[in-house]
């Protein structure tokens, strides 16, 4: 399948993603994905709490979670399939992870926090390019 440009790729592409031997575009698209996770959580996080009703919740956190796909699409044409999704879901368990603990009040004790300081030296060594 040819790799079609637009003007998302015009813009990414005029950007330059490395900061020495580390490039930051995969780190960017996981980041932007992460996001899409953390307005759908909070989303079903409300419907929960019964602070959202769920009869337009629900459809409002499938609409937003829709997009994933189009933006992992659109990371593809930039980084392989096992980057995107490595750096995606690192990216995701990290900021969703401090929306519960700062927005919902949840917390995270012990070793777990070893696991999210894991998770960032993870960050560090998917970006790292020899």
């Amino acid at each position: 399948m040819a790799k079609t440009k637009d003007i998302f790729d015009t813009l990414i592409t005029s950007v330059n993603w490395k900061i020495g031997k580390f490039n930051m575009l995969p780190i960017f698209f996981g980041t932007v994905m992460a996001l899409v996770d953390i307005f759908m959580m909070s989303s079903v996080k409300m419907i929960h709490q019964g602070t959202m009703p769920g009869w337009w919740g629900v459809p409002l956190a499938v609409g937003i979670y829709a997009l994933e796909p189009l933006i992992f699409l659109k990371a593809l044409n930039h980084e392989g399939m096992v980057v995107t999704n490595l750096v995606w879901n690192l990216m995701s368990d990290i900021i969703v992870t401090l929306q519960g603990i700062f927005i919902f009040g949840e917390s995270i004790k012990g070793l777990r926090w070893l696991g999210i300081g894991m998770s960032l030296v993870s960050l560090c060594l998917m970006a790292y390019t020899d």
